[in-house]
């Protein structure tokens, strides 16, 4: 069940962060960009760690 729960994670955190990406690369105000690239990078770093954990 616990393996089960951390696959939902990392698929989330994975879809989130090519979801936050695909925005930003879109995006045209300077200020959003950031925000999206920051929630992106966070995403990003939580599916390696879970990744890892797997």
């Amino acid at each position: 069940m616990l393996k089960l729960l951390k696959k939902v994670k990392y698929y989330y955190h994975l879809f989130q962060h090519r979801h936050h990406q695909l925005l930003q690369q879109d995006c045209l105000n300077e200020e959003l960009r950031m925000k999206l690239k920051v929630k992106a990078l966070y995403h990003n770093s939580k599916a390696v760690e879970i990744g890892l954990k797997m």
